[in-house]
């Protein structure tokens, strides 16, 4: 969620500045909506770890490929047809969102307790691809602040044109400390414990060293 936004802000100013720049008047007043349809994407890979449901998490939902071809596909689809222009984009922001959190997956940890099942790959090989185990899992409840601030980020960077400081520079601003706050402590505290349970597990896996 905290990450899936951004991207999709940025596919909208690129769509309405370089793509289609016709549709700078239509795009850009719903650039909030429309980042709101990237934090989304953000979150729909993470359905599949209701594994109860009959889910597998970092299989089902997650699309490291697909999800790129989709967000390009419906950007065409976008340039093509004006009269369905927010809708595909907004689509296309979703696919997006989706992307950028299939592929960080990628240098996650491992699912479930198999350092050999990373992330799922679809469409090319077909397999589970192996933990890069590059970036240390990070807390949920820091994760979940970010999302929030995420939220904050777009609602009230368009409220606060009439102070001194452009509403975006404050919003960046106090994003940016929450995040920095988070990530500080993620990384000396929740990671660590995790990147210990982690190891103690590999040392004991069969074939890894």
């Amino acid at each position: 969620m905290a990450y899936g936004f951004v991207p999709a802000y940025l596919l909208t100013l690129f769509f309405a500045v370089v793509v289609a720049p016709s549709s700078y008047p239509v795009i850009m007043p719903v650039t909030a909506f429309l980042a709101l349809m990237g934090l989304l994407g953000g979150i729909i890979p993470d359905v599949d770890s209701l594994e109860s449901l009959g889910f597998v998490h970092k299989k089902t939902c997650h699309f490291i490929v697909g999800y790129l071809f989709a967000a390009i596909g419906l950007v065409v689809v976008a340039k093509l047809l004006p009269e369905w222009r927010v809708s595909t984009l907004a689509l296309a922001c979703v696919a997006l969102g989706g992307w950028l959190h299939s592929f960080m997956d990628i240098f996650d940890g491992f699912r479930d307790l198999d350092p050999n099942q990373g992330i799922y790959e679809h469409l090319f090989v077909r397999r589970w691809l192996p933990s890069l185990q590059k970036v240390a899992f990070a807390g949920t409840w820091e994760w979940i602040l970010q999302a929030f601030a995420a939220l904050g980020f777009i609602a009230i960077s368009a409220n606060l044109s009439q102070l001194f400081v452009p509403g975006w520079q404050i919003a960046t601003i106090t994003y940016g400390g929450i995040w920095g706050v988070s990530v500080i402590y993620d990384v000396l505290v929740r990671a660590k414990r995790r990147q210990a349970a982690e190891f103690r597990y590999i040392r004991g896996y069969r074939g890894v060293r």
